[in-house]
């Protein structure tokens, strides 16, 4: 298809006018700071510091002992008293009484060692970050899981970075503000160790990338289909072309009724609102010819759906296009790294 498309003479590519303007709003949504800093996480002077106990531990070491030590013990008492356990998921505030910069200290239950991977540590990073935005901290500190689960530096920000950014996610754009709303504005992670510094921070910055493409998906998909038409699409598409340098071709009605695209065109009949095709191009290692071709289903609303489904499932009929939503996203992604 591809390859028909570039050899047609009328092909062409049309550019949006309000194409930067689409990605300057979608950047506009809150989006928590995270990076990294050589130091003692007991230093931090921040809203909490959070560290992570596991399963069985009656004494706390590391940065976990550090902060223990600072609270003259008050983590190890918690643990004696059967208050805090370790287990996956438990989490357990403590007050610093003016004993640490930070006023409070969250206990992490890391649960088992030897049940700790990547997919634990992604999860557990998006549920304390919803915990520290409940309890309305706007800043944190923790300390990246070196060694836990056989995770590198790279790695284990990397995965922190994901989940917190993917666990704070919420579609609000077109509700009215909350008044008292908080957020978690800023993260630090903490490392003692000079050589694993640079190794955090592409791993921060890998993950931030990653979760910042599947929320843009996110974003799509939660778009109600009154907003995100074909030429609304059309036009995110050209903003992440232009924002990562792809190449973004959109055929028009004109140009697909010449290609025979006798489907699309079949299931454009049902809006007025006109079609659009968008293929974004990435080009990698020029010396080769071989490539590989993402295909996502693009319709911004099942109109299908309206006689074969009930009607209690309507509103996921704008969802359609979610395959669609999912390559720009990769694109988005792949040209970014």
């Amino acid at each position: 298809m591809a390859g028909r498309l570039n050899r047609s003479a009328h092909a062409r590519f049309i550019y949006v006018e309000h194409a930067a303007a689409a990605l300057a709003r979608l950047q506009k949504e809150h989006r928590v700071e995270i990076r990294v800093e050589r130091g003692e996480i007991t230093q931090f002077s921040g809203k909490a510091i959070v560290v992570g106990l596991l399963e069985g531990v009656t004494r706390p070491d590391g940065s976990t002992g550090a902060v223990d030590k600072a609270l003259d013990g008050a983590i190890t008492r918690l643990i004696a008293d059967g208050d805090i356990r370790g287990k996956a998921g438990e989490m357990t505030i403590v007050h610093t009484m003016g004993k640490l910069p930070a006023g409070r200290v969250i206990v992490v239950g890391l649960g088992k060692a030897e049940k700790i991977n990547s997919d634990t540590v992604r999860n557990l990073s998006g549920n304390v970050a919803r915990f520290l935005r409940r309890h309305g901290y706007d800043t944190a500190a923790s300390v990246a899981p070196i060694g836990a689960g056989g995770l590198e530096p790279e790695s284990a920000a990397r995965l922190i970075t994901e989940g917190t950014l993917l666990g704070l996610y919420r579609f609000t754009r077109h509700q009215k503000p909350e008044e008292d709303r908080r957020e978690l504005e800023s993260l630090v992670l903490y490392t003692s160790e000079a050589g694993s510094v640079e190794a955090l921070r592409r791993g921060v910055r890998t993950g931030t990338i990653l979760a910042e493409a599947t929320n843009f998906a996110r974003d799509m998909a939660n778009e109600p289909s009154n907003y995100l038409t074909p030429t609304e699409m059309a036009a995110r598409a050209q903003a992440v072309a232009d924002e990562t340098g792809l190449r973004c071709e959109v055929l028009d009605k004109e140009q697909m009724v010449e290609l025979g695209m006798g489907a699309l065109l079949g299931v454009a009949k049902g809006s007025a609102q006109p079609p659009k095709f968008i293929v974004l191009h990435y080009r990698g290692d020029r010396a080769t010819d071989q490539a590989i071709g993402f295909v996502g289903k693009g319709i911004t609303f099942d109109t299908g759906g309206i006689s074969i489904k009930p009607a209690a499932g309507m509103e996921a009929m704008k969802a359609d296009m979610s395959g669609g939503a999912a390559v720009i996203a990769a694109l988005r992604a792949i040209g970014t790294l």
